[in-house]
């Protein structure tokens, strides 16, 4: 399997252009602008998750202390056209709470791996998914799974069990010579968006036509 994995990374890396600039705000030394953004990216497009981080820091700002001053109606108001607006608030002013009173995610990233998404996973209001994605941007050896993710493990068959953890373990570990997870992720949602798709999947134009061992699917999602 590990030999059939490095071929299918090399054909995702050949044939799937990955757009750049994944988020439009520079979070080198801001991880909690950078998890806020991850927050607002879940269950909707880029376009509205972009738009709703614009906004959020236009109208209040992505400084924790700002934002857990403001009012969660104003939180709710400026993020709306990411969806769920309510929740996301929620979980923004929670953090932001969280950081304002200690906790300090630059030494939270400096932990070993399942330390630190432990300790991330405790903040109300933040799942798993996010929490994946957050530690992969960061380097850690460890990847997001979403609907796309999902489906093409799956159809793989390289999971034991259709769960979140076991699915995103099976990645890790047959793909253990990757150094990017979330390019990773970021290849196989863009193989699920334009191939491997939920409906009517494009099998005779995909890449990995040649090597893919289809597997039935049902339908189901993740909640994040």
């Amino acid at each position: 399997m590990k030999s059939w994995a490095r071929r299918v990374w090399e054909i995702l890396r050949r044939n799937i252009d990955v757009p750049k600039g994944h988020f439009v705000v520079d979070f080198t030394d801001n991880p909690f602008g950078l998890l806020v953004a991850i927050i607002l990216s879940q269950n909707t497009s880029d376009r509205n998750s972009i738009k709703a981080l614009l906004n959020l820091k236009e109208k209040i700002g992505l400084d924790p202390i700002k934002i857990c001053g403001a009012r969660i109606e104003d939180i709710e108001q400026a993020i709306y056209s990411a969806g769920l607006y309510r929740q996301k608030a929620r979980a923004i002013k929670n953090l932001a709470r969280k950081v304002v009173e200690g906790l300090d995610l630059k030494n939270i990233l400096k932990l070993e791996t399942m330390k630190a998404r432990k300790i991330l996973l405790s903040l109300e209001g933040v799942g798993k998914k996010t929490v994946d994605v957050f530690l992969a941007l960061h380097g850690k050896r460890i990847m997001g799974v979403d609907v796309h993710a999902r489906r093409i493990a799956l159809r793989w068959g390289i999971a034991k069990k259709d769960s979140y953890d076991d699915i995103q373990k099976a990645y890790v570990e047959l793909f253990d010579f990757v150094e990017n997870y979330d390019y990773l992720h970021r290849l196989l949602i863009m193989l699920g968006r334009k191939y491997c798709r939920a409906k009517n999947p494009r099998c005779d134009e995909c890449p990995l036509r040649r090597i893919c061992p289809k597997r039935s699917v049902k339908r189901k999602t993740f909640a994040d």
